[in-house]
């Protein structure tokens, strides 16, 4: 057949809306979804999931071959799992919601402090209070100079949240966070506590932050700290909870390559999705479509319309965190060396090549030989990561042998969880989620939303504040006949 009359025939179908399976064009049957999702993670499933609380049906096509995105947990069999992805959930994040509506069982609270490694040594947090632990790693001095610049964090962070990018943040906002903690003269130990405890949240040095991002960081350490708790089982049930509940079309291994909208004479938009699965060139419509993947994905989509040149600006604008977890299986025999008067010690916060030593965070079962050990290694340390992985591995051991000696003798075998360029998103000097240029990317563009942490922040709260705020604004403007 002439190439002329098959690009015609096709073109055709897809203006009919034909569907055949293996066709270039699966168009969504009328009425089945007004809106595409692309992205099956916590912010896509939350759209798509709030969505169809508003009466809105959504299909949402995911590129990997499972649900989650950055929430994922391993299963090893006999009882033993460890996180890969999100560890904790905050008090104030808004997923508890979510959770408490589904069910989910909870891990008992935790912390919002952690110990430390430094000097040499590990800090151990397993007092009752943080003023206890406090009094075990600072001088009553060093434990004043915090106090003295925590006092004026809480304040400055209060104002970011009452009032936005005021005149006096965005003159801090210039600054980069470690210039700002430098700027308090603060004794050495106090300003590598607080260094500790940023670099680990944001995955990247503490110099390459704004202040007043790095300051939002702080929030869980200020007002009387905030607790966190896991699901347990795994957090992988909190995905599993917003799979079974959302009722809507759901495709997996679908990579979207286009997403293309166009402008009716009445108002209104049209959105096609294309996507390639089993290399075959599909495509779902829709009225609006929602774009829910990591931020530096996006480059890999192409968007007719564009996104705008803000939108582009303040994408390319983000400072990626970088983070690699590594699962040893150990001997639970390691506990006599591990724990801290039968206590559990974890997470251990290091500035090393260990990144957070999340160890356990629940002691085994009497009957359990074996468990899982976790490490959360971030920032420039995971660049290491193009090393064959025996080679890691022998580092890895050899640090944990001078925190814990004799560690090593007790792994038995050792997981590798990727290296990720561009895990979370974070805000240098000049910029925050609070400023001007980042405020585009919660726009509507011509029937296009995006969601994702990187609208807000580097953390889940983010993906379920603006999968929120995406299901709203569509249902709006539905309603409206826009």
């Amino acid at each position: 057949m002439n190439r002329t009359i098959l690009s015609g025939l096709m073109f055709a179908a897809a203006a009919l809306g034909l569907q055949g399976r293996g066709s270039l064009w699966a168009a969504q049957a009328e009425g089945e979804a007004r809106v595409v999702v692309v992205g099956g993670g916590l912010a896509g499933l939350v759209t798509a999931y709030e969505l169809q609380n508003l009466g809105i049906t959504a299909h949402v096509v995911e590129a990997e071959s499972r649900w989650g995105g950055r929430v994922g947990t391993v299963q090893y069999g006999n009882g033993l799992h460890a996180e890969y992805g999100m560890h904790e959930v905050w008090a104030s994040n808004p997923l508890m919601d979510y959770i408490k509506k589904f069910d989910i069982p909870l891990s008992k609270p935790e912390a919002a402090y952690s110990s430390v490694y430094m000097d040499g040594k590990v800090y151990p947090y397993v007092q009752d209070t943080a003023e206890k632990y406090f009094a075990t790693l600072f001088t009553p001095q060093e434990r004043k100079e915090y106090r003295r610049w925590l006092k004026e964090a809480e304040v400055l962070y209060d104002e970011s949240v009452a009032k936005g990018l005021t005149p006096r943040l965005e003159e801090l906002q210039k600054l980069s966070f470690a210039a700002w903690v430098g700027s308090f003269s603060l004794p050495p130990r106090v300003a590598e506590f607080i260094r500790l405890g940023v670099e680990c949240e944001v995955a990247t040095d503490w110099a390459n932050i704004s202040a007043v991002y790095g300051l939002e960081q702080q929030g869980i350490f200020l007002h009387g700290t905030e607790e966190c708790r896991h699901a347990v089982g795994g957090n992988q049930r909190i995905i599993e909870a917003f799979v079974k509940e959302f009722k809507g079309p759901k495709t997996l291994g679908a990579r979207v390559t286009k997403v293309t909208r166009t402008k009716k004479t009445d108002g209104t938009t049209e959105a096609v999705v294309h996507y390639r699965q089993n290399d075959a060139l599909r495509a779902v419509r829709a009225e609006k479509v929602v774009v829910a993947v990591p931020y530096h994905v996006l480059h890999a989509i192409q968007f007719e319309p564009n996104l705008t040149a803000d939108q582009w600006r303040a994408v390319e604008s983000l400072v990626p965190g970088m983070y690699t977890v590594v699962h040893f299986l150990i001997d639970t025999d390691a506990n006599k060396h591990l724990l801290v008067d039968g206590k559990i010690p974890f997470p251990v916060v290091t500035r090393g090549p260990l990144g957070v030593v999340y160890g356990f965070l629940e002691l085994p079962d009497a009957s359990q030989k074996e468990e899982i050990f976790t490490l959360l290694i971030h920032g420039d340390h995971t660049r290491s990561y193009l090393e064959p992985q025996d080679k890691i591995r022998a580092k890895l051991l050899a640090e944990l042998d001078k925190i814990w000696p004799g560690f090593s003798g007790f792994v038995k075998d050792t997981s590798f969880y990727g290296f990720h360029p561009a895990a979370t998103p974070g805000w240098g000097p000049g910029r925050s989620p609070l400023d001007a240029l980042h405020a585009s990317l919660r726009a509507e563009n011509a029937g296009l939303y995006l969601a994702g942490d990187y609208l807000y922040s580097s953390h889940a709260e983010g993906s379920v504040r603006s999968g929120r705020e995406a299901a709203q604004k569509i249902a709006a403007d539905l309603k409206a006949g826009r």
